[in-house]
């Protein structure tokens, strides 16, 4: 056989076998071949292909992607567990439905009685990942386009907030000495939700986590995180203006002591330039990672 790979053939597939798995057409499989440069892992002499497990699972997750409305040639050549994220969204997008609809309807009480069960049912972080995220960005995108109204988006906001705050509160206090952070929004970023959902996973990380809400200038983020004695300060962004989120954060990180973390998140700092002692973390997965990483070397700050 030949190819890049030096596969044992027992644990390559079989073209069949990734049609199937994938669940696209010889044709589209070709078809991307030639447009992306894909190459199956090896090719016997007498031309038949074989493909590992990864590439048919690339496929699979290409196929659900594109299905849910995304380009392919945006996509084609993400990392699997981007792929992976995009896929999930897609499927949350269709269990979030009845949850658009009752924020169409204005009806709270349903809205909320829904989610208090996703959340019973999916425990916290999972409520965050499946249902809670996926619905911020599609109310989000809903709301750009026009289809839903600015009243819709705020009772979600309502909702949400209370339900998180609740969550927060009822999580499991953290340890004598945890390392403690706090998250807020910077002034002009009403939209808190991110933020507050960031203090909910580092409470359910070990952190002691306080949440300061939205809107809050520089200085009064420099002395709270002072007064608390904080190892992080974690700030989301959706929709601020570039320039003075650009500014306003780096006049918190000249102020802030080196050893105090700074990280953001959200599509407000996805936009910045990167700056030297800020950490964007681009999904809730890094955060979870970077509470995880710092949180066994770093107790609360002496004050």
């Amino acid at each position: 056989m030949t190819g890049s790979g030096k596969n044992d053939d027992r644990s390559l597939l079989s073209l069949a076998d990734v049609l199937s798995i994938s669940g696209i057409t010889k044709l589209v499989l070709h078809a991307w071949e030639r447009r992306y440069g894909m190459e199956p892992a090896e090719r016997s002499e007498t031309g038949r292909r074989f493909y590992t497990r990864d590439q048919a699972e690339r496929l699979r997750l290409l196929k659900a992607c594109s299905d849910a409305g995304h380009r392919i040639g945006t996509i084609f050549n993400l990392p699997l567990d981007d792929l992976r994220r995009l896929e999930v969204s897609a499927v949350a997008r269709q269990r979030n439905a009845p949850l658009i609809a009752a924020l169409g309807a204005m009806n709270g009480d349903d809205f909320r009685d829904m989610l208090l069960t996703r959340a019973d049912a999916e425990g916290p972080e999972g409520f965050l990942d499946a249902t809670i995220l996926p619905l911020l960005r599609d109310i989000g995108d809903l709301w750009s386009q026009g289809s839903l109204s600015i009243a819709a988006e705020h009772l979600a906001s309502v909702k949400i907030r209370r339900l998180l705050g609740a969550m927060i509160d009822e999580a499991p206090s953290p340890r004598a000495g945890a390392p403690r952070m706090m998250s807020a929004t910077l002034s002009g970023e009403e939209h808190e939700i991110g933020a507050l959902a960031a203090s909910l996973v580092a409470r359910l990380h070990g952190w002691d986590s306080l949440h300061l809400g939205p809107n809050l200038p520089p200085e009064e983020v420099e002395a709270a995180a002072m007064t608390r004695g904080v190892c992080c300060v974690c700030l989301s962004g959706v929709n601020g203006k570039p320039a003075r989120l650009e500014a306003e954060l780096r006049q918190l990180r000249a102020t802030l002591p080196e050893d105090i973390a700074v990280v953001t998140g959200g599509p407000a700092y996805a936009a910045l330039p990167a700056i030297d002692g800020v950490q964007f973390l681009p999904h809730f997965d890094a955060l979870r990672d970077f509470l995880d990483s710092k949180g066994k070397l770093r107790p609360a700050r002496r004050l």
